[in-house]
């Protein structure tokens, strides 16, 4: 049978379209369809293809070229809070179409599934390097619940660390302001069933940084034990997190918040390290790219990372499936949720992959399971896992140098405009929080924030996340261009000044 997905038109066929349509040829027809946008031969482009550009800068041309086109979205995108406006390149939506990575459900039979989990591996292996960290999961849902996920392991590890059982109605976890509210939100769904009490960790007013002060006061004996800490990093006002100094004070000088049973006989199934009786540091991130320039929480001795990988390889897709990442330490593997790809050898000393792994109720005991959730992002995983092979170590450097370049530059000239005023002083990667300078009126009676991010928009500016009614959000990556920015500030002081 023949294998063609379908037949060319041949020259009469065409011929016989063209008449039905009343036309004479291509020209007229796209001339029907566009208006009057002159079509480009392929002469036209010899002197600008001639030395090759590269997939960005090329698209960048032929938008120009069609940006007569009345229907074509030209929107630029300042808005991140947690998703972020990255480039794809066309690379990976071809090979993704395969059907052997588009169609197969979870890989219950490894002998015939050797393609998805070598990607899986691959995956797994790309995070670990990135962030720094012993062991990585086959991805969970999004960053939200990989965060709330963590924050349970955090409770499993000091139960059986105390050899108790898991009662946490004395127990507080700490969580950083700083953190997305979103994330906020799902942990106190998922932990609102174990009775742990969470409280928040204020930040310095000055630099946006979590603080310390605060953090120590809240790790004292009146607030009974502590099972975990989590930092965002960079935080969600885009703040980069001292996590050197947070790290040491929550590893060190802890033990009398912990009466823990020390003389407990039973590790259940767990190694213990050294700070077996301090609490757990879970570290989050919505921009691991923040990690191509900052130290990744590896190096701070995190125990636990759990962040938002959408930024490798996937679309924004109006917020949409998300690719949940979790990494830790090698000694709490078997608390982990999720799934594990190895890699061993078959029957003929060949490589091959398999799930070594794979803690949750549909495939153990209901008792014995680290997580209900029975399934994962494997397809937005494999995305990533061909995006981070395209990359190369300079090249992921190289991008997350050039979002930190834009995002700079674009502050800069906003806070020139003396319209504006930062929010926090502290340091930051892509993503910069400003309020508006107090001679900034409000507009049509609403609020300065929301009012000016409508107005924005209405000339094709998604200008941030209105963070109250008088701060924004607003965050750069490498799909902004010079042009862009230059737009963003001239339309800002037009909004503004009303």
């Amino acid at each position: 049978m023949n294998n063609f997905r379908y037949f060319p038109n041949s020259k009469k066929d065409i011929a016989k379209l063209y008449r039905f349509l009343g036309i004479k040829d291509k020209k007229e027809l796209f001339k029907k369809i566009l208006g009057d946008i002159p079509l480009i031969s392929g002469g036209d482009l010899s002197g600008i293809l001639s030395d090759g550009i590269d997939e960005n800068a090329l698209l960048r041309l032929f938008s120009d070229i069609d940006s007569a086109v009345p229907s074509k979205n030209k929107t630029a995108v300042f808005s991140g809070g947690g998703i972020y406006n990255h480039f794809v390149p066309s690379v990976i939506d071809s090979l993704l179409s395969r059907s052997e990575f588009y169609t197969p459900y979870t890989p219950y039979q490894p002998e015939v599934s050797q393609g998805t989990l070598f990607a899986l591996f691959e995956f797994q292996s790309f995070i670990a390097e990135i962030l720094s960290m012993d062991v990585v999961n086959a991805s969970m849902y999004d960053g939200a619940e990989s965060l709330a996920e963590a924050v349970l392991t955090a409770l499993r590890l000091s139960s059986a660390n105390s050899g108790m059982p898991a009662n946490h109605k004395d127990d507080t976890v700490l969580v950083s302001e700083g953190i997305n509210p979103s994330y906020f939100s799902v942990i106190k769904t998922f932990t609102g069933g174990t009775g742990v009490k969470i409280e928040k960790i204020k930040l310095n007013a000055e630099t946006g940084r979590t603080e310390i002060s605060d953090l120590k006061q809240k790790l004292s004996d009146e607030n009974g034990r502590v099972p975990a800490v989590v930092i965002q990093q960079p935080n969600y006002y885009g703040v980069i997190e001292d996590l050197e100094s947070l790290e040491k004070i929550i590893h060190s000088g802890c033990d009398s918040n912990s009466k823990l049973n020390s003389d407990h006989s039973s590790k259940s199934s767990l190694e213990h390290n050294s700070s077996e009786h301090t609490p757990t540091f879970i570290v989050s991130s919505a921009e691991p790219y923040s990690f191509g320039i900052i130290n990744p929480p590896g190096f701070y001795n995190a125990d636990i990372f759990a962040g938002e990988g959408n930024s490798f390889g996937n679309y924004m897709n109006f917020g949409g499936p998300l690719l949940g990442l979790f990494a830790a330490k090698k000694e709490y593997v078997r608390q982990m949720p999720g799934r594990i790809v190895g890699k061993t050898k078959d029957g003929n000393n060949k490589d091959a992959y398999a799930f070594i792994l794979s803690t949750r109720e549909q495939h153990i005991r209901r008792g014995a399971a680290t997580s209900n959730i029975c399934t994962n992002s494997s397809l937005n995983a494999v995305r990533a896992a061909i995006y981070l092979s395209l990359c190369s170590k300079s090249g992921f450097k190289d991008i997350a140098l050039l979002n930190l370049k834009l995002a700079h530059i674009l502050r800069d000239k906003l806070l020139e405009t003396g319209l504006f005023e930062p929010l926090y002083g502290g340091d930051f990667f892509n993503e910069f929080s400003l309020k508006f300078k107090t001679n900034v009126n409000k507009h049509n009676n609403k609020t300065a924030a929301p009012d000016f991010i409508e107005k924005m928009a209405a000339r094709d500016i998604i200008a941030g996340i209105a963070l109250s009614d008088n701060a924004v959000l607003i965050s750069a990556t490498e799909n902004i261009s010079l042009s862009d920015i230059e737009k963003y500030v001239k339309n800002a002081k037009e909004v503004l000044n009303g």
